[in-house]
């Protein structure tokens, strides 16, 4: 515990504040970031389990069953829980299995922008020079392109190739990732190379891939980490645009279910169809994003203490 005193170097009993070990003080914002902080985690684990593990759970209907007993677009009842579509597919189960494809697909396309992003990043920060240089206007003129006009770029191919497969959608959602997340590690390795520790592991001639390796990516991890959570929410949102021009993939995704429901009867007369996968990718981009925040806070005060 740390106590704060007036700047006079006394103490008062209006002046005296508590500080737990962490430094960050106690307080209603602190108790309300960590409530927000602990249901997001919480709903990211519920999502991804339900997701991934939904044909092992009793709850889970076939996606591909027909319900023709429950009728056509039918809204939410005890038997299917988010209605029925205009097939008499339970929703609730397309969501799950949608849910799957979209959190595999952002998943794998932030890994690889973490990979190569991360890379790059590295490198850039740490030798500088024209390394720097190159790798930087690399990725500013990636980030010249808007992400809209990769979407349509992605969505052309997938008209005249007849369809689009998970592998190039994969690789295009990577190129919206890689450049974030290169300029977000070369940032925090230029700090890092600066530090006591890495010159002394330089002047006693350790080799330049020693130090990147074992000495400096352990310490940009935790900022790549925590913004790689941004990043797959973004590209979870990139990948339910690219669904709504037709540029997804031909199985279910949360962004393709949106998609079919979106028209104005079904928005009108079976709201619940859009609805029901707009809610859960709302609260799951919500929550990624809120997850993401927090551990740049968190690691923001610990880079303060050192």
């Amino acid at each position: 515990m740390t106590a704060i005193s007036r700047s006079d170097g006394t103490t008062g009993a209006g002046d005296h504040l508590v500080i737990p070990d962490g430094g960050v003080p106690a307080g209603p914002k602190r108790r309300k970031g960590e409530l927000g902080y602990r249901l997001a985690v919480g709903w990211l684990v519920l999502v991804i389990f339900v997701c991934f593990f939904g044909d092992w759970l009793w709850f889970v209907k076939d996606p591909g069953t027909l319900n023709a007993s429950s009728g056509i677009k039918s809204g939410p009842s005890g038997d299917h829980w988010m209605g029925t579509d205009a097939l008499t597919r339970d929703m609730f189960a397309r969501v799950v299995s949608g849910g799957r494809e979209s959190l595999m697909i952002g998943g794998i396309a932030t890994a690889i922008g973490m990979v190569v992003g991360g890379l790059l990043g590295l490198v850039a920060g740490y030798f500088r020079g024209w390394v720097d240089s190159l790798i930087s206007a690399a990725t500013t003129i990636i980030f010249a392109v808007p992400a809209l006009v990769l979407v349509l770029f992605v969505a052309a191919l997938r008209a005249n190739s007849g369809g689009q497969s998970r592998t190039s959608l994969i690789g295009a959602l990577s190129i919206l990732a890689i450049p974030p997340i290169t300029r977000i590690v070369r940032a925090s390795s230029l700090q890092w190379s600066e530090r006591e520790f890495v010159q002394a592991a330089r002047v006693i001639g350790a080799k330049n891939g020693r130090i990147l390796f074992r000495t400096v990516l352990p310490n940009v991890v935790p900022a790549l980490v925590s913004f790689a959570f941004l990043a797959l929410g973004i590209t979870i949102v990139v990948e339910a645009g690219l669904a709504a021009i037709g540029g997804s993939i031909p199985e279910d995704t949360w962004g393709k279910i949106i998609n079919e429901g979106r028209g104005t009867l079904d928005l009108q007369n079976a709201p619940h169809i859009a609805m029901a996968p707009s809610l859960v990718l709302f609260l799951t981009v919500l929550a990624l994003n809120w997850v993401g925040d927090s551990l740049v806070r968190k690691l923001d005060i610990r880079e303060a203490l050192l």
